[in-house]
């Protein structure tokens, strides 16, 4: 099973009054265990008074490229990038994770293709991931990248990106959309709702055939970006898609439910090659809330049912979910699950974090 490992903060960096780089010094012990894809997350965890805390976090750096760097926004009232902010210190220690996450790109050399990126605020920092390492390990390829902000000032990375297009100024194509400022051409103001979209792509995609297409950022926007490039003609399949904020609900296809004498269900978790077992009630609590009721500690970060942390396989039994951001429907099809948004089914249930 995946285990938190302590990383010293090597660097802070204010990106904007209300955003913050994190490096991290990796160990030579631990370089191979850190590795990561484009995109891929970090699940973080820290003590705040008294109380565990945990988050999860985009790489924005590239992989093999020293050193391993998180954005965070710093949200008012937000526990952990308050924490960030006002007592995190260069040099102090934190609980991190490996990466994890199923949004990211997989690169080939010889590949030659066209990628679209469409992103909103702090959802750029996966994606500037994944255009850096595109542009630098498939010489061939080229990158459209569309960025949404309020302002200029409040805009992450920034100078990353204009970096970037200086020195891949023949493959990628960079747009600045902002909703809080005018801008000399109208194109570029406004939020990138559906209309804005089929306006950037029908100005600036002519006569691309994109292969693929990211998208990052409020739950709205993607459900926005997605539709309109389906419509535009790309396959569905083509579009990865990665949440932040997202609302609860339910999974679109209808879950069985339990039946109506609620007795308790038999939950078996294997990990590391070990069995442990408790009993939990079919309703209420999730997996990984009534396993830490028995002392067990399962995968977790978001608790949203987005960033997949919790990610295990049914081997036995059946469950349900409440909500699936963090799944592809062939993950789903292949009896993977989210253990923080899942209750038994059945009277037993054997899940295996060996296979996820």
């Amino acid at each position: 099973m995946r285990q938190f490992h302590a990383l010293k903060v090597s660097r802070l960096q204010d990106e904007t009054a209300d955003s913050r780089r994190i490096t991290f010094d990796i160990p030579a012990a631990l370089r191979e265990t850190f590795t990561f894809l484009p995109g891929q997350h970090l699940p973080i965890q820290v003590e705040i008074d008294g109380k565990r805390v945990r988050r999860t976090y985009s790489i924005c750096s590239a992989p093999g490229v020293a050193p391993l760097e998180i954005g965070v926004r710093i949200q008012p009232g937000g526990q952990f990038s308050g924490f960030a902010a006002e007592v995190l210190r260069e040099g102090d220690t934190l609980e991190v994770m490996p990466p994890f996450g199923q949004f990211h790109a997989t690169l080939d050399a010889r590949q030659e293709k066209t990628y679209l990126a469409f992103a909103a605020g702090s959802g750029i920092t996966p994606i500037l991931s994944i255009v850096r390492a595109t542009l630098e390990q498939e010489a061939k390829s080229r990158f459209v990248l569309f960025y949404g902000n309020r302002r200029q000032r409040t805009t992450m990375f920034i100078d990353d990106l204009y970096a970037l297009k200086n020195r891949f100024a023949e493959r990628l194509q960079l747009y600045f959309v902002f909703s809080r400022e005018e801008q000399e051409f109208p194109i570029f103001h406004g939020r990138l709702d559906a209309d804005k979209v089929r306006e950037l792509y029908r100005t600036f995609c002519v006569g691309l055939q994109p292969d693929e297409a990211f998208v990052c950022g409020p739950d709205t926007m993607i459900e926005t970006v997605k539709a309109a490039l389906e419509e535009a003609g790309m396959p569905g399949d083509a579009v990865h898609i990665e949440r932040y904020g997202a609302p609860r609900k339910s999974v679109n296809k209808p879950a069985p439910q339990p039946a109506a004498d609620d007795g308790l269900a038999n939950i078996t978790v294997i990990m590391d090659g070990h069995r442990k077992s408790f009993d939990m009630p079919h309703a209420g609590d999730s997996i990984v809330d009534a396993a830490a009721q028995h002392g067990i500690e399962l995968p977790f970060s978001c608790k949203g049912g987005v960033c997949a942390t919790c990610r295990t396989k049914v081997a036995a039994g059946e469950v349900r979910m409440d909500t699936n951001y963090g799944l592809e429907p062939w993950e789903v099809d292949k009896g993977f699950v989210l253990a923080c948004q899942s209750h038994p089914i059945s009277d037993s249930v054997t899940l295996d974090y060996d296979e996820a």
